[in-house]
């Protein structure tokens, strides 16, 4: 391992994310939500995996707007890229212009890692298991709006 230290992937508009997608020769799209704290880790965990796989074109598009939803039927549906509030974040391999394979829900860069080695092979530089030192400060970060999402789902129970 290095003292490499990945920088964050920023988000991308959703077109052009997916076109840019698309045209590489294999790449990794990952769609989130803006306040959904596993789509806010897509950023740091993002980075370290791109920096893992240098060859590997690693996009992030947040759907923020009633345009990007409404895009789903031309833009994502028609490559079968599935969606929806309640599946973010959701990750989507791509290889010569089609989807090889797509999965719901983020996690740690070694757990994406491992999953995209079963389907290209080995990442240029290993990820060490574990949360990278990114992710354990964006988690630090979130913890607050972690909390606040918990207290709403727990106040919504109690309410019936």
């Amino acid at each position: 391992m290095s003292d490499r230290i990945p920088l964050p992937i920023e988000p991308t508009p959703l077109v052009d994310a997916v076109e840019q997608a698309f045209a590489a020769p294999v790449a990794l799209l990952a769609l989130g939500i803006p306040v959904c704290p596993s789509c806010e880790l897509l950023k740091v965990t993002l980075g370290a995996i791109g920096d893992a796989r240098p060859t590997l074109r690693v996009l992030l598009a947040t759907m923020d707007s009633q345009a990007d939803w409404d895009a789903r039927e031309t833009v994502l549906w028609p490559r079968d890229i599935r969606i929806s509030r309640a599946s973010v974040p959701v990750l989507v391999l791509v290889q010569q212009g089609a989807v090889v394979e797509s999965r719901h829900g983020g996690g740690p860069a070694a757990s994406m890692d491992a999953w995209l080695t079963t389907l290209i092979g080995p990442p240029e530089r290993p990820l060490a298991t574990g949360l990278t030192d990114a992710e354990h400060e964006a988690l630090d970060g979130l913890a607050g709006v972690r909390a606040n999402i918990l207290a709403a789902k727990a106040s919504r129970s109690a309410m019936g």
